[in-house]
C-alpha cells in the first residue's frame, strides 16, 4: 500500500479534490441551480410531505407510480425523503435543488473517499477506489439522474448509498453503533431491502457489548431496530391497513397493463418465477442487437438493454471477490457484511421488476455493490494486483461515462 505521505493532511485533501473534480468533470448534469426546486410532479414524496402538513396521508392527484387503494392515492415509496421534504417544507415550501446537491448527492463521493482512504491507508488508492465506485458503477448514472430529474427512484437510491457508506465507515473505523445505526436508518428507510445490513451492525454491537467496551451499544442497536422496523410497519398500517402491506401492488390499479403489472398480478410482487430473468440481468445483461437503416441500407448495432446490465463485465474490479471469497468467508469481520450483501442480492432475484427503465446500468445492484467493493478494497492494489485493478477501473469509467 505504501506508507503515509510526508504531508498526510495535504495529500488527503488533494485526494478528495481529485475525486470531486473527476465526478464534476464527467457528469453532464447541471449542478448549480439555485433558483430550482424539486416539485411534486418530479417527486411524489414532496407531495406526500405537503399532504402531511395538511393533516392527510393520501395525495390529491394520481401521479405515475402512486398506489391507488379504495379510491385514495398514496405514495408507496420508502419514507426517508418524505421526512426530509417535510422538514424543509415549512421554511422553503418545497425542496431546493441546492439541498439535493449538497445534502444528498455530494456526500456520496465524499464518504466514498473517506472510506476507501481508510481501507487502503493511501490517499492515491483511496481516491482511485472512490472514483471506481462513483464513476465506474451504476452510481454514476444514478447520481447524474438525481441531479437532472430528482425522481424518487434515484433520490432514494442515492440516500441509501449515503446511509450504506456511513455504516461502512463505522464498521471499519471507530465502530460507533449510534452513528452506524443512523446510516442503517437512512439506507433502510430509502431502500427497504438494505435492512439486511442490520446483520453486521448487530454483530458489531454484540461484540462491543460482550467485551464491555461500550455497554450502550446494545441500547443503540435496539433503538435502530425499532426505527427501521417500526416506521415502515406503522405507515403501512395507516395507509394500507396492514403492517405487511407495502402498497406496491396497488401501483398497478387502474393503469394500462404492461409486463411488470401482469407479472405482479399473476405471481405476486416477490416470486421464484422471476429468479431466472433477474439472474441474467443482474449478472450478465448484455447489450442487444438493434437493426437500423442507414442511407437505405440495413445495419446492426449494439445497444445497451433497458432491463438491467451485468455488474461483472461493467465493473470488472468486482471479480476480485471470487479470488478473495475463501478469505472473506473465514474472516469474522468481513463475513457478516458478505452475508448481508448476499441476502440483499438474493432477495432482489425474487422481485417482479429489474429496475427498468435503465439503459446500460443496473440501479438495484447499488444495494450491494458498494459493500462488495468495500470487501475487496484492502487488497485491490497489493503487489501485482494493481496492474489488473487500474485498467479495470479505467474500463468501468469509460463504460459508464461514454459507452453507456
Amino acid at each position: 500500500m505504501g506508507g503515509e505521505p510526508r504531508h498526510p493532511r495535504r495529500e488527503a485533501w488533494l485526494g478528495l479534490v481529485l475525486v470531486l473534480l473527476t465526478f464534476a468533470r464527467l457528469s453532464e448534469a447541471r449542478w448549480w441551480r439555485p433558483g430550482d426546486w424539486v416539485s411534486a410532479r418530479e417527486n411524489v414524496q414532496v407531495a406526500e410531505a405537503k399532504a402531511w402538513w395538511n393533516g392527510r396521508l393520501d395525495l390529491p392527484d394520481r401521479e405515475w407510480d402512486t398506489a391507488l387503494k379504495d379510491g385514495r392515492v398514496y405514495s408507496h415509496f420508502p419514507p426517508m425523503f418524505s421526512f426530509l421534504a417535510a422538514l424543509l417544507f415549512p421554511v422553503f415550501g418545497g425542496v431546493p435543488h441546492v439541498f439535493l446537491l449538497l445534502a444528498i448527492v455530494l456526500p456520496v463521493p465524499v464518504l466514498a473517499y473517506v472510506f476507501f482512504r481508510r481501507q487502503t491507508e493511501s490517499s492515491v488508492w483511496g481516491a482511485l477506489l472512490a472514483i471506481s465506485l462513483v464513476c465506474g458503477t451504476s452510481v454514476f448514472p444514478v447520481l447524474d439522474t438525481t441531479l437532472r430529474r430528482s425522481n424518487p427512484y434515484f433520490v432514494n437510491q442515492t440516500l441509501a448509498l449515503v446511509g450504506l457508506l456511513i455504516l461502512l465507515i463505522e464498521l471499519h473505523g471507530r465502530r460507533r453503533v449510534w452513528l452506524a445505526g443512523v446510516g442503517l436508518v437512512l439506507a433502510a428507510l430509502s431502500r427497504q431491502l438494505t435492512i439486511a445490513y442490520w446483520v453486521p451492525l448487530a454483530f458489531m454491537a454484540h461484540r462491543l457489548g460482550a467485551k464491555r467496551l461500550r455497554p450502550s451499544s446494545l441500547v443503540f442497536l435496539g433503538i435502530t431496530t425499532a426505527i427501521v422496523v417500526g416506521v415502515p410497519t406503522v405507515l403501512n398500517t395507516l395507509k394500507f391497513g396492514s403492517p405487511f402491506d407495502s402498497g406496491y401492488l396497488y401501483v398497478y390499479n387502474d393503469r394500462a397493463e404492461d409486463d411488470f403489472s401482469r407479472d405482479a398480478r399473476t405471481h405476486g410482487v416477490f416470486s421464484p418465477h422471476y429468479v431466472g430473468r433477474n439472474l441474467y440481468y443482474a449478472n450478465l445483461g448484455f447489450p442487444v442487437v438493434q437493426r437500423i437503416e442507414v442511407a437505405g441500407r440495413p445495419e446492426r448495432r449494439l445497444r445497451p438493454n433497458d432491463m438491467g446490465t451485468g455488474i461483472w463485465w461493467t465493473t470488472p474490479l468486482l471479480l476480485w471477490l471470487f479470488v478473495d471469497l475463501r478469505r472473506l468467508v473465514v474472516d469474522a469481520h468481513a463475513r457478516p457484511l458478505l452475508i448481508a450483501a448476499g441476502l440483499v442480492a438474493g432477495a432482489l432475484l425474487f422481485y417482479h421488476s429489474t429496475g427498468w427503465l435503465q439503459r446500460g446500468y443496473n440501479r438495484y445492484s447499488l444495494d450491494y455493490v458498494p459493500v462488495l467493493l468495500a470487501l475487496i478494497a484492502p487488497r485491490s492494489f497489493v503487489g501485482w494486483r494493481k496492474w489488473l485493478s487500474l485498467p479495470a477501473i479505467l474500463w468501468s469509467v469509460v463504460y459508464f461515462r461514454w459507452l453507456i
